[in-house]
């Protein structure tokens, strides 16, 4: 697993340190997003839980949007203002169901890397805040750890697991039949979850290219498909 690069304040592991794939693996994913606005076109983005800003950062370089992105931890605000400066993001210190949201105004996409499985005890309430916050057809996009992969089942699943990553009380991964059920509970429809991506982040450098090698082949067939660490999320409000 790759180390703690950064604490919130309540001292959980929520940052990954850049090291081995850790990088690569964040930056296909960054993609993603940039190509999920871009489908749809969209002019005013929304990050939940940005954290130190990656993400968005690189999001607000790839379109001509208007991106903000919100966190709960002034500790990650704070590191993703001094870090990432561009005329068209913003920081915003946000709780998305104890705030006045609506000053933000509506959104044409709104994202997150690795966010929901913090609230899924809330879920149905944050995906019903974030449909409000949406205008009509606005995209949703998600990146969320995949239950049924042998890694995450350890970390997610297990007493050892939760204490060896320092997770959250309530922090829990995903099966891809939850979300598909969830969704449509908060008024999202053409719910797709994809199960993909192979490459953990913090493995060493060397093995990055062998996986993605061998990863088209794991990712096409449902054989292997489900063993995938992520599911990509996307609907459309």
């Amino acid at each position: 697993m790759a180390g703690i690069g950064l604490q919130d304040e309540r001292g959980f592991n929520q940052i990954f340190a850049p090291v081995g794939s850790t990088p690569f693996r964040a930056s296909r994913r960054y993609g993603w997003f940039i190509a999920e606005a871009q489908r749809i076109g969209a002019r005013r983005i929304l990050e939940l839980g940005c954290g130190t800003g990656e993400a968005s950062a690189c999001v607000a370089a790839g379109v001509e949007a208007e991106v903000v992105a919100v966190d709960i931890s002034e500790t990650f605000l704070e590191r993703a203002r001094a870090t990432h400066v561009l005329p068209n993001l913003r920081f915003e210190k946000l709780d998305l169901l104890g705030d006045d949201v609506g000053r933000l105004g509506q959104f044409d996409l709104v994202f997150g890397n690795g966010i929901l499985h913090h609230l899924v005890v809330r879920l149905n309430d944050v995906l019903r805040a974030l449909h409000a916050l949406s205008n009509p057809g606005g995209g949703l996009a998600f990146i969320e750890p995949n239950f049924l992969n042998p890694y995450c089942a350890f970390i997610f699943g297990t007493r050892v697991g939760r204490r060896f990553a320092k997770l959250e009380p309530d922090e829990m991964a995903f099966t891809p039949g939850e979300l598909r059920q969830a969704l449509p509970k908060a008024g999202w429809r053409d719910v797709q979850v994809t199960t993909r991506d192979f490459l953990l982040p913090g493995m060493p450098t060397g093995l990055t290219r062998p996986i993605l090698a061998i990863e088209p082949a794991l990712e096409a067939t449902m054989l292997t498909r489900w063993l995938a660490q992520s599911h990509f999320i996307s609907a459309r409000a």
